[in-house]
């Protein structure tokens, strides 16, 4: 069975983070592993606090999940603090995995900040390099690049910056990398758009309108590194993780 490892907050409403990707790793059929960044207190609606756990706790638990675990893929959601980023950093240099998605978590929806301002330039210049996909949304895009995003041109503008300004950072060049930035955030059909250094996709799907979508971003990430884990391309793997998605989204809306 092919095994994942999250590295991420912990959601007690179960809506997002580790609790979510957990969840998407059984439905995808993948052992899953997991390394907690932060301790929350948040409900559906809101962020009550947030408690990043210590960098040698985080480099324990990565320590013991790596352990006689052979990990196909990775997914790294909300870090905190920049002591955390650089625990990340060390450990992803001392492991070989072929798969690492990030995707960058710098405030909940409601708001509240879930990364220490001065870690981003941590964050962009040694982490980000370290990854074979990136998955921003326009807003955590825009922290990335300084630019105002509003349509499918400036996503595909913003996407090349990212991959630019990443790879010439990277010290390993063998690796592929893609940037993944989702659209949800814009008004009408949504519409993410990936470039992979030579050319885009585009992922079109219509607008479920629900009131509250918390945790949709961190599902897809753990889903295309669900399915990247299983062997599927890049592309396959996003194709399947927006349908598990838009699944996700439509049986909310059910109970609602």
């Amino acid at each position: 069975m092919p095994t994942v490892l999250t590295i991420a907050g912990s959601d007690p409403s179960g809506g997002a983070g580790i609790q979510a990707d957990l969840a998407v790793f059984e439905a995808f059929g993948v052992r899953g592993l997991s390394a907690i960044t932060a301790v929350t207190a948040q409900t559906k609606d809101e962020v009550l606090g947030v408690n990043p756990v210590a960098a040698d706790i985080l480099n324990q638990q990565l320590a013991s999940a790596s352990k006689n675990a052979s990990i196909d893929a990775l997914k790294i959601g909300m870090i905190g603090s920049s002591a955390n980023v650089m625990a990340i950093i060390l450990f992803l240099r001392s492991q070989n995995i072929n798969h690492i998605v990030i995707d960058p978590v710098f405030k909940s929806t409601s708001g509240t900040p879930l990364l220490e301002s001065h870690a981003l330039k941590l964050f962009k210049e040694s982490l980000l390099p370290l990854a074979t996909l990136i998955t921003p949304n326009t807003d955590e895009a825009g922290v990335l690049t300084g630019m105002r995003i509003w349509n499918v041109g400036t996503m595909k503008d913003a996407a090349q910056k990212i991959y630019s300004e990443t790879w010439q950072l990277r010290r390993d060049k063998i690796k592929p990398l893609s940037v993944l930035i989702k659209g949800g955030h814009l008004g009408g059909d949504s519409t993410d758009v990936l470039f992979d250094g030579e050319s885009f996709k585009e992922f079109n799907a219509k607008r479920i309108n629900v009131p509250n979508k918390r945790g949709t971003g961190c599902r897809l990430s753990a889903a295309i590194a669900s399915g990247l884990a299983n062997g599927k391309s890049t592309t396959d793997a996003i194709t399947a993780a927006k349908k598990y998605v838009e699944d996700y989204i439509r049986a909310v809306t059910s109970c609602l």
